[in-house]
């Protein structure tokens, strides 16, 4: 007998039940993993959706209030008051001051686009943002002429859609 021979010792490896233990941790944890990033995807796409539409009623609103501020009365018989899809005439100067137009109108698109002087100036909106409600009202008093505009967005990513509405209200600059 060799007095240099080693035991073998029976305690390597993994015993049968603690490989089913391990493999099911790892699985569960596999699992919540998947489950955390799909819930992180999820709402990376709603937040998207959610600044689409903002960025696109930031833009549009913005822009509608300045050719609101800047125009000297509303060209009542082409502008559709009370009804959504509603559309918006201003009179207004260009900047030789000649008098001109500018139109606010839904597009086939359904998004909001403008007109200047008869000539398509483009949409104000973004790609996944339509519009589901746009309605001019005109306000008339004694002294000054406003307007408030009612503005419904639809933004829509995949399979996620989300609608917001939007209003402001204005008076025009020369009309007070």
């Amino acid at each position: 007998m060799n007095i240099f021979h080693k035991k073998q010792c029976k305690t390597r490896g993994f015993t049968l039940a603690e490989m089913v233990v391990y493999t099911a941790f790892l699985a569960v944890l596999a699992v919540l993993a998947i489950n955390a990033l799909l819930a992180v995807s999820t709402a990376f796409s709603y937040l998207r959706v959610s600044r689409n539409m903002n960025t696109s009623a930031e833009a549009t609103l913005e822009r509608i209030s300045r050719e609101i501020r800047n125009a000297y009365d509303v060209d009542l018989l082409q502008t559709t008051q009370g009804t959504s899809p509603g559309r918006l005439t201003l009179k207004t100067k260009d900047s030789l001051g000649a008098n001109t137009t500018i139109e606010f109108y839904v597009d086939a698109n359904n998004r909001i686009a403008v007109r200047e002087g008869g000539v398509d100036a483009g949409t104000l909106m973004a790609k996944n943002t339509t519009v589901n409600n746009f309605v001019v009202n005109v306000i008339t008093t004694n002294n000054s002429l406003g307007l408030k505009v009612d503005l419904g967005i639809t933004g829509s990513r995949g399979t996620i859609a989300e609608s917001k509405n939007f209003y402001d209200t204005l008076i025009l600059r020369r009309t007070y």
